[in-house]
């Protein structure tokens, strides 16, 4: 991507970002006149918060980073009703009693799909075997297009 002027961040608007960060995105892309992703990305290269005050959105300090923490959790984390090692015992006992849907034998593996191992895999087998269904399907489709082709081009050619 080449750059322009319009991609280019002078030190003024750098230090109104730093300055500035808690207003938001979108107030700093109105207040500098650049758009709201532009300005993300300059505060994410710059390393600038944008978080307004009060905003319980991102991590928690203290969060275990394998996981995203319930509402009750977090709420006790923020408040320092409980310290982060028992919000990590609490995540641990969590992730323990989480058995997979599909067979209910064994704990979660991977909290993005949801499954064990084994039923994750199995699940990826089928998709594969579908997909390979779906090629020899799509061979056996063009083979009789070809077929009738040449059946209609010896017709044509026999009619002459």
């Amino acid at each position: 991507v080449p750059l322009t002027a319009a991609t280019l961040w002078t030190t003024v608007e750098l230090r109104e970002l730093r300055d500035h960060g808690r207003l938001g995105a979108s107030a700093l892309a109105l207040l500098l006149g650049r758009t709201v992703s532009s300005v993300k990305s300059a505060a994410s290269r710059g390393g600038i918060s944008l978080r307004q005050p009060g905003s319980r959105r991102g991590l928690v300090l203290g969060q275990p980073r394998c996981c995203s923490l319930r509402a009750d959790m977090r709420g006790d984390l923020v408040s320092g009703r409980v310290s982060a090692e028992a919000v990590a015992a609490r995540v641990k006992l969590d992730r323990e009693a989480a058995l997979c849907p599909v067979c209910a034998r064994r704990e979660i593996a991977s909290r993005g799909n949801g499954l064990c191992r084994v039923c994750y895999l199995q699940k990826l087998t089928e998709a594969h075997l579908q997909a390979l269904e779906e090629i020899d399907a799509q061979r056996s489709l063009w083979a009789s297009r070809q077929c009738l082709k040449r059946a209609r081009d010896a017709q044509a050619a026999a009619g002459c």
